[in-house]
């Protein structure tokens, strides 16, 4: 039991890089979105290929950090509400701004703590690969599926059914991005398997790894922030 509790107040230095970066271009992310509210920069230029391509190794990075992050979690539970109702507080921050976010990323992720603290003792029997892999192809097909179902009532969005009615600046249902947490969690398992290994028993400087160990406070206080300024230079 000691042995368990140590390695689940372990952090790994290059996951918290990891989540550093995908912070620093969400960053980046956010404040081009920003210009495009203010008409600095147009549809065709936010909504390129590159950009598309960024964004989705932001919000990849995300999940499956956020799945590993599980497997080293005490309280899976605890964090899952604050993440949650940090979600909460995201939507409605937004509609305060003239913006509708609904089901967005920490919502999400929220839930799939809550949702691992009760699964993962059973998840976790399975062999990693098993996990990993079966995460990945339901993700692919469930993300299909979804896409060819269409609803008419307006509560299934949660799962991945919005109505033609549905609208949100950020949304990330638990199908298909459910599963994406889960090869997430089968990565943290390796983790804790070869936790001698010398890339995760690497110490990188702070500057890579703070960030990443405060990506909460820094996606709740940054879009204020970015949102100001571009207000100020181009409101």
């Amino acid at each position: 039991m000691a042995e368990q509790q140590k390695l689940r107040k372990s952090r790994f230095d290059i996951l918290d890089a990891w989540r550093t970066v995908a912070i620093l271009l969400m960053l980046v992310y956010h404040f081009l979105y920003d210009l495009l509210i203010f008409g600095v920069i147009t549809p065709a230029q936010m909504f390129s290929p590159e950009l598309n391509l960024m964004q989705k190794f932001i919000c990849g990075s995300f999940i499956l950090l956020a799945g590993a992050s599980a497997r080293f979690s005490r309280s899976n539970l605890r964090h899952g509400i604050i993440v949650l109702l940090a979600g909460v507080a995201v939507e409605i921050g937004a509609a305060v701004g003239g913006q509708t976010i609904r089901f967005g990323i920490l919502q999400f992720m929220g839930v799939s703590m809550v949702l691992w603290h009760f699964l993962g003792k059973y998840l976790q029997k399975l062999p990693r690969w098993l996990l990993a892999a079966g995460g990945a192809v339901l993700y692919v097909l469930t993300d299909w599926w979804t896409g060819q179902v269409t609803v008419s009532v307006p509560w299934l969005y949660p799962l991945g059914f919005p109505n033609a009615q549905f609208v949100s600046a950020d949304y990330f249902p638990l199908l298909p991005w459910f599963f994406l947490f889960l090869v997430g969690t089968a990565l943290g398992s390796w983790c804790l398997d070869h936790r001698e290994n010398r890339l995760l028993t690497a110490s990188l400087p702070g500057v890579l790894t703070f960030p990443g160990r405060h990506s909460l406070i820094i996606y709740l206080l940054h879009q204020p922030v970015l949102y100001g300024v571009s207000f100020l230079i181009w409101g």
